[in-house]
């Protein structure tokens, strides 16, 4: 196995206890960046502790500098988990024809999702499966109304 196959593998154990592999890059200079997760949210602790966890587990992780990080609200979803995380809140999707809709995610279930999308006067539901989806990431509003 190499390095990659064996951090897949780690992670695959790590599902017991909510955690789960969002990306693996590799990086200049021997270099690898890790993005986990957790269903409940992700710590810096947790993220030390995966690390620490990670280089014991697995023999060859010494001959790399390794990195493991949250992939960060503004990045895109990249695996089935985070649309199961995420689900009822505000999220941004583009489609492969370039369309963009901004509305609750809904629902994620057999390669499809369902977000509500508000309209002046109703709110319009769509449904998308994943091969049709270039992008989906949470929306972030700084929307808030101050009270004087």
């Amino acid at each position: 196995m190499d390095i990659f196959e064996d951090i897949k593998a780690f992670f695959k154990e790590q599902e017991s206890s909510g955690f789960f592999l969002v990306d693996v890059k590799a990086m200049p200079g021997e270099r690898i960046m890790i993005f986990a997760d957790n269903v409940k949210g992700i710590t810096i602790d947790e993220c030390s502790a995966l690390h620490r966890a990670l280089v014991e587990k697995i023999a060859t992780a010494g001959d790399y500098e390794i990195t493991v990080s949250s992939p960060g609200m503004d990045q895109p979803f990249k695996v089935d988990e985070q649309y199961a995380k995420y689900t009822n809140r505000n999220v941004t999707v583009l489609t492969v024809d370039g369309k963009r809709y901004v509305g609750k995610l809904i629902g994620f279930a057999d390669g499809n999702i369902t977000i509500e999308e508000p309209k002046k006067n109703e709110t319009l539901t769509h449904t998308f499966n994943l091969q049709n989806i270039k992008s989906t990431q949470l929306s972030i509003s700084f929307n808030k109304t101050i009270k004087q």
